[in-house]
């Protein structure tokens, strides 16, 4: 082994990249804050709370039937809740949340989006509550978003 340097740079910079966002994006951590729109509150550990409506950007489905998988959590104070969630403009079905702890839901994706380099997903809530100890407008606290 030779202590010589050689520079790849140019080779490196060469390559081709997957210049698509990623399908799985979770709200919770720093690494993917960057694809959430400007309505999230700071992470609190696993979750990132929204107000009544917060967005974010990532990868659209690479092939058809694939799904939406959403993960959160809803406190007691929000039951019963309905969120509504759109895709590039497309309202999938709402779904109502009747337990206070976490969930899981899938949304079935609509076949105009595959082969998209990235969709707009947007999530809304039809009531808020603002907490004493922390008073802010609160909807619902979410994880992870992924195509699936």
């Amino acid at each position: 082994v030779s202590g010589a340097f050689r520079d790849i740079t140019s080779t490196y910079a060469a390559l081709p990249r997957d210049a698509r966002l990623p399908q799985r994006v979770d709200a919770g951590i720093a690494l993917t804050s960057f694809l959430l729109g400007p309505e999230w509150y700071a992470s609190e550990g696993r979750y990132r709370w929204m107000a009544r409506r917060a967005t974010l950007l990532m990868g659209a489905p690479a092939e058809p039937g694939r799904q939406l998988v959403v993960r959160g959590f809803c406190p007691p104070e929000q039951v019963p809740v309905t969120m509504t969630v759109t895709v590039n403009g497309i309202t999938l079905r709402p779904a109502t949340i009747s337990h206070d702890r976490e969930f899981e839901l899938s949304f079935p994706l609509a076949e105009s989006l595959v082969g998209l380099a990235e969709m707009t997903v947007a999530v809304g809530v039809n009531h808020t509550f603002v907490p004493q100890s922390a008073p802010r407008e609160l909807g619902l606290a979410f994880g992870v978003f992924e195509v699936r």
